[in-house]
């Protein structure tokens, strides 16, 4: 009886350790993944293309701000745009924070990003009259 207690223990700390060991790898990988997340997203930020110029991160949804780059982009960039840099915020690439999108230049709400997905309103940038027609 003490043999197959013993071995039970034993067969239970094993499994115990190789499920640590995996959960400490999928937090390497989470790191790894989020490191990317935040290469890409300097290249678009203030100092590169301009998506973005700045993030307000002091309440909740997080205002992020957005540069012409990201008006001149199709829709799918955009919103493949939006859900990295909310991954990014969320530290996660399965989880998502909420997002109130602000134009730069004209400090306005343009859109958001949460549970209802990516939604623009419909607001022309600045810079852009009744027509289309870029000033």
């Amino acid at each position: 009886m003490k043999k197959r207690l013993f071995i039970l223990v034993l067969l239970c700390c094993v499994t115990s350790t190789a499920a640590a060991q995996s959960r400490g790898n999928e937090f390497k990988e989470r790191e790894a993944k989020i490191a990317q997340y935040k290469t890409w997203l300097d290249n678009l930020g203030p100092r590169g293309s301009q998506y973005w110029l700045r993030l307000d991160s002091t309440r909740r949804p997080h205002k992020l701000y957005l540069g012409e780059a990201f008006h001149n982009a199709d829709a799918a960039g955009q919103e493949k745009f939006i859900d990295t840099y909310s991954n990014y915020l969320a530290r996660h690439e399965a989880k998502f924070l909420l997002i109130d999108l602000y134009d730069a230049a004209s400090n306005k709400l343009i859109g958001e990003y949460g549970f209802g997905g990516f939604k623009l309103h419909n607001q022309k940038p600045t810079g852009v009259d009744e027509t289309g027609k870029v000033n």
